[in-house]
């Protein structure tokens, strides 16, 4: 595949696909677990929401999609014994428990899909997920589990940790689909450290294309479904059939930043992947709810999801008029 074709997609009937999605009244297929839900209740994009078990949370876990029949009460029951001294990369030995790993088997049975936290951030993350892996998901045998992945930023570990984390996550692509999602400043820390290049060394001057072609080195590097990088205005996605760039709805650099902006995307992007929507659809879903919870600084509603698409919607009917005629 030719890194030069990458296809812009037109947002526009996405968002108003999307906006048929949002208004359904209800998805009782599936329950979401997330780790700043307080008590079940329904979401804004009509899904059952509850507590993310605090043993899954030790593991690097944002949040999880399961099936509604599943009880995840005697996950929420466990209780693991660490003893203060343990430094945090050696945890697995300690979760690595009969009934700890029957109980995440019967989780994961029930899992559509799974968001992880920053890897850079969690220094047991390597360990953990690798034990999660091969203890728990591998012997199950199931091959679509959707999983996504953070990476944060990598400046601070050494190549080999970074080089390790890759190939666990690539590991992870043989029991479903793995997205591996960056900013475009974790992207190219990673680039630089994947071709020996300092921290603190200029790139110079970097065309879109210069910075396309990283991406897509990054990609090549991994045995995974896609690599998704995003920037302030667009998503970029890196597959073996194909490239696409998704214009993003501008946000205010507060909310690019804000310590949950990561986990508000997730809800919308895990939605359409349980909806089974074409990868676009759920990443614009994703940056949906990301934008209109990170404007209101709080849980949104259906009508502030729905305002969002419409303005975002507004947004470019109102671009594409001063293209059309200029200011």
């Amino acid at each position: 595949m030719e890194t030069n074709n990458m296809n812009v997609v037109n947002v526009g009937p996405i968002l108003d696909d999307l906006l048929t999605t949002i208004k359904k009244e209800a998805i009782p297929e599936y329950v979401y677990l997330n780790r700043s839900a307080t008590a079940l209740h329904r979401n804004a994009l009509g899904i059952m929401e509850d507590t993310l078990p605090e043993i899954l949370q030790l593991l690097g876990i944002r949040s999880l999609m399961v099936n509604s029949s599943y009880d995840h009460t005697p996950l929420n029951a466990l209780r693991i014994d660490i003893p203060e001294a343990t430094k945090e990369e050696y945890l697995w030995p300690y979760l690595r428990k009969d009934e700890v790993i029957r109980e995440l088997q019967a989780l994961f049975r029930n899992c559509r899909m799974v968001g992880f936290d920053n890897w850079a951030a969690i220094s047991s993350a390597s360990s953990v997920w690798d034990g999660l892996l091969n203890d728990v998901i591998k012997p199950l045998e199931r091959t679509d589990i959707e999983f996504l992945f953070y990476l944060g930023d990598p400046v601070e570990k050494l190549s080999f940790q970074v080089g390790e984390a890759l190939d666990i996550v690539s590991d992870f692509s043989l029991n479903g689909q793995v997205t591996f999602a960056l900013d475009e400043g974790e992207a190219i820390n990673l680039w630089k450290i994947l071709n020996g290049v300092g921290k603190d060394a200029s790139l110079g001057e970097q065309t879109y294309i210069d910075l396309r072609r990283k991406y897509y080195s990054i990609f090549r590097t991994m045995d995974i479904a896609r690599v998704l990088i995003y920037s302030a205005s667009n998503a970029l996605v890196f597959t073996e059939k194909e490239q696409f760039a998704l214009t993003r709805k501008i946000v205010d650099h507060e909310i690019e930043v804000a310590p949950d902006a990561r986990l508000n995307y997730i809800v919308g992007f895990s939605t359409g992947l349980a909806l089974q929507l074409s990868m676009a659809h759920c990443i614009a879903l994703g940056l949906i709810v990301f934008g209109a919870q990170g404007e209101l600084k709080t849980s949104s509603d259906k009508k502030d999801l729905i305002k969002y698409t419409e303005d975002w919607i507004a947004d470019l009917h109102r671009t594409a008029t001063i293209n059309l005629y200029g200011e």
